[in-house]
């Protein structure tokens, strides 16, 4: 049976008989995978304090045909992220973001990208304070990793960009299309969502900025407003369900 080694995160656990635990990993080189960790709840040396939820670790796992469950064989802590631990507004935020990346990818589709945002944004969590535009950078870079980016610098229908578009009352979102539709347009869509050139403008900026320059960018009220009215819709439009842990999400906001 194959050995193979890559860097992991847990983002979902559960009890399994006495002592093993059943886990979704969020791999670098595998993508989405699925193990079962024999004796881990009893043992003090290959998983003593590794299998927590988020835990960054080095995994090595055996692996048979590329089929059912791997068997984790041990692993070493890379970064448990005690503050999101401790932190109950930081541990909703963290579950979102494990949540969203297990919804989003399949089970072993490596993308390495994805895996990077998740690390970088769990890393960022749990050194600083919760910031909700956070969680709307999350949303973005991940649509736009797994081809799920919302066309945002020209209307869907008549292809107008954003200076024709600038003095116009108002253009809109459709999340069936996930562009942007200008007023002119906009009679001939459903589900039409009211959004500002300016917002557009930002959302498309997330969605190619680097990573490591994100944290220039900032927000406005009305730009956290509605991107909060949209990119989750367009997320369980997408999805064809609603995150567990973004109703609670909106539960805090609420």
């Amino acid at each position: 049976m194959p050995l193979f080694t890559t860097h992991a995160i847990v983002t979902r656990t559960l009890n399994y008989g006495e002592s093993d635990k059943i886990l979704t990993f969020f791999t670098r080189d595998f993508g989405k995978l699925k193990g079962i960790a024999k004796g881990a709840r009893r043992s003090k040396k290959r998983f003593q304090n590794v299998l927590g939820l988020f835990s960054h670790l080095r995994l090595i796992f055996f692996d048979r045909e590329g089929m059912g469950l791997v068997r984790a064989e041990s692993g070493d802590l890379l970064n448990a992220f005690p503050n999101i631990r401790e932190d109950l507004k930081k541990i909703y935020y963290g579950s979102y973001y494990l949540e969203l990346a297990n919804e989003m990818t399949g089970e072993r589709e490596a993308n390495p990208e994805a895996f990077d945002l998740l690390l970088s944004f769990l890393v960022d969590l749990d050194a600083a304070d919760t910031e909700e535009e956070r969680l709307r950078m999350f949303e973005i870079r991940m649509l736009s990793l797994f081809g799920y980016r919302p066309h945002l610098i020209r209307c869907g229908l008549c292809r107008r960009g954003w200076e024709e578009m600038r003095e116009a009352p108002s253009v809109f979102f459709s999340l069936e299309k996930g562009t942007l539709v200008c007023g002119r347009c906009s009679r001939n869509g459903e589900r039409l969502i009211p959004l500002s050139v300016g917002t557009a403008r930002l959302i498309d900026q997330v969605s190619q900025m680097e990573l490591a320059k994100l944290h220039r960018l900032k927000f406005t009220p009305q730009a956290l407003s509605e991107s909060r009215e949209i990119l989750p819709r367009f997320i369980t439009h997408q999805l064809g369900k609603e995150l567990k842990s973004l109703k609670v999400l909106r539960e805090i906001k609420r």
